[in-house]
Parts: structure tokens; C-alpha cells; sequence
């Protein structure tokens, strides 16, 4: 296998502080949506996806450093198998518009001074939903030219779920409510994936749980932020330079998972691409919706949605093994990828 490997995982959401409580949470159906103190026009809460833990008087950018530091947690073990040298990471970010700006900086160097100075920030993609795919091309594309060595981190977080993102919400009109039975639950999420260059495995002496067999960005020229209805010209493109990638053009995907919220137009969109790109597409379709679980994570989806598309198959389904993952932002940057389970010699015996 030629893609980059995936050795690691680090999760922290709302339904779980670790990947494993993530997952199994995901598994079993499990939400945290709550009602908050924010009042829409009806005078209802608007509920969110939101971890209880936190304070609820933190901003956007605690929050998010405080899910990112958790979820680092997960891969900063790693770092021991490269002693010598600082691993690059490529970081997935909320775009710009809706709720407050996010503090970079800080949540950078939080980061940093988080594993002592051993990661060295080497990429920052602000592309919402997208963000995580882009930084995963990124990432893939320096891992293959040797630029980033042996070992890479991609990770990606956000939170809507703040005071001022939730009024954010309820000014745009986007929050599920009695006047918008369409709309969408705010939530938040951070994840880290650790990449390893193809053949680096056996002298890093670590086990893959999966490989990335390729990565597809797009631009929808008629986005969710524009307001009226999908084409899916974007995603559809994306969808179609996976299929003529020789990596993972040659068989169907045996799952779809969506980093998407609830609203209708993803559903659409979706449906519009799927059928332009129905060769790739699992029969039967299975989809699996982060807005289910998670509430609209933002750029934080990505990497639970990949989590979940590596382990999930070890839950049920046996047979399933390659799964198309995509996350498309409401300003029209998309990202896809297609991800294979490694069964791992421990199951095998």
C-alpha cells in the first residue's frame, strides 16, 4: 500500500473526553444535546452538543484549546518514537463568518508548549468542515516527498457552542427551533490523526489501523452561504477525482460518512453528487451523518468521522473495509478521502 499510514488517534467531544469513550458513545447511539441559556425569538433555549465538563462562560477559543489539549493527549505518546526530531502538524480551522474569530495564536502555541516543543506547525487550514481534508492532503503530499520525514500529525478542531457563536446562530437563523425545523444543532470537536510514510512502519515499530488510500478538494461555486439551492457542483467534482484516482477508483467504497449537520441542503447535496458518482458509492448506500451524534461539529468532524470510519468496521459489518469520508464547508471548500481498515495482526489471532 502506497498512501500514508494512520498509527494513531486522539478524540475529545462532547460524548467523550478520550477516543475510545468517542467511539463507543458513537456506537451506541449515545448525544449530549442540552438546552442552553440562549434564547432564540421564540424565547426557547437553543440546544447545543456541548461538553459538560467546560465551563459554559468559556469563549470559543478556551474551548477549543481545551478540546485540542485532550484530544492531543491521544497521539502525544508518539512524539517518543522520534526522539530527535520536532513532528510536523498540519491543523484544520474553523472559516471565517460565522461566530467570534478564532485566536490562532494562542491556541498554537497551547499546542506547543503542550508537548514541549516537540511539534512544529507547519500548515494552518481555516476551511471549516473542509479544513481537516486539507490538511490531510497537505500532510499526505510532504509525507510521499520526504518533506515531512517519517511521522506527520493532522488534526482539526472547533466549538459553536460558546455564548456569542450560539447567538451567532439564532441572528443567522441556522439553529434548530420551532421556526426552523430545518436547521442545525451547534457542537464542537478536536482530533488528531498521526500519519506514518509509506515503509516507515516497521522502523518506527508501529501498527496501522488504516491507510489513506487518496485525498480530492473541491470548490462549490454556489455554497450553503449564498442561500439558495444546492447544485452540488463541488462536491461532485471532489467525488469524481477520487473515482479517477487509480488508489481508489478501482472498487466501491463500502460506507459514506458525511461530516455534515441536519439541514436539508446537504442532503441534497449529497443526493445530487451521489448519483453523478454512483460508481464509487456502496451498495447497498450506507451514510452516516456527524449531525447525528454530534451536532455540527464544524471543523472538528473530520477526524472523529475518520475515527469512526476505521473502527466502526470492527464493531459490525464485517466485510466493510473502505470508506469514503467528506466534509463540506458553508463557504464552498470541500474535502474528501477514502480510508481502508487495516485489521490488525492482534484481531487476527
Amino acid at each position: 500500500m502506497s498512501g500514508a499510514q494512520v498509527v494513531g488517534l486522539g478524540l475529545c467531544t462532547p460524548i467523550g473526553t478520550s477516543t475510545h469513550m468517542t467511539l463507543a458513545s458513537l456506537r451506541a447511539g449515545l448525544v449530549r444535546y442540552t438546552r442552553t441559556d440562549v434564547l432564540d425569538e421564540e424565547a426557547e433555549p437553543v440546544r447545543a452538543s456541548r461538553l459538560s465538563l467546560l465551563d459554559d462562560a468559556l469563549t470559543r477559543t478556551e474551548r477549543m484549546v481545551a478540546l485540542a489539549r485532550q484530544a492531543l493527549a491521544g497521539v502525544r505518546p508518539l512524539l517518543a518514537y522520534l526522539p530527535s526530531v520536532r513532528v510536523p502538524m498540519y491543523l484544520g480551522l474553523p472559516e471565517a463568518g460565522l461566530g467570534p474569530q478564532v485566536e490562532q495564536e494562542a491556541l498554537v502555541e497551547t499546542l506547543l508548549a503542550e508537548t514541549e516543543g516537540r511539534l512544529e506547525i507547519v500548515q494552518v487550514h481555516a476551511a471549516g468542515r473542509a479544513a481537516f481534508f486539507e490538511a490531510l492532503a497537505s500532510a499526505q503530499k510532504n509525507l510521499h516527498s520526504g518533506r515531512a520525514g517519517a511521522l506527520a500529525l493532522v488534526g482539526a478542531v472547533d466549538s459553536l457552542v460558546d455564548g456569542v457563536s450560539l447567538k451567532a446562530h439564532v441572528g443567522a437563523r441556522l439553529h434548530l427551533g420551532r421556526r426552523n425545523p430545518d436547521g442545525r444543532i451547534p457542537g464542537e470537536a478536536a482530533g488528531f490523526v498521526a500519519l506514518a510514510r509509506p515503509g516507515a512502519l516497521k522502523s518506527l515499530k508501529l501498527e496501522a489501523t488504516g491507510v489513506l488510500l487518496g485525498t480530492a478538494l473541491a470548490l462549490e461555486p454556489r455554497p450553503f452561504t449564498q442561500r439558495g439551492p444546492s447544485l452540488a457542483e463541488g462536491l461532485t467534482e471532489g467525488l469524481h477525482a477520487l473515482r479517477q484516482d487509480a488508489a481508489t477508483g478501482t472498487r466501491r467504497v463500502d460506507a459514506v460518512f458525511a461530516c455534515q449537520p441536519g439541514d436539508s441542503f446537504w442532503a441534497t447535496e449529497f443526493s445530487r453528487a451521489y448519483l453523478r458518482n454512483a460508481s464509487l458509492m456502496p451498495e447497498p448506500l450506507r451514510v452516516h451523518v456527524a449531525g447525528e451524534g454530534l451536532g455540527d461539529a464544524g471543523a472538528g468532524a473530520g477526524p472523529v468521522m475518520l475515527g469512526m470510519a476505521l473502527h466502526r468496521a470492527r464493531w459490525r459489518h464485517a466485510g466493510t473495509r473502505r470508506t469514503l469520508v467528506y466534509g463540506s464547508a458553508d463557504g464552498g471548500r470541500i474535502g474528501a478521502c477514502v480510508v481502508e481498515m487495516i485489521r490488525s495482526t492482534r484481531e487476527e489471532t
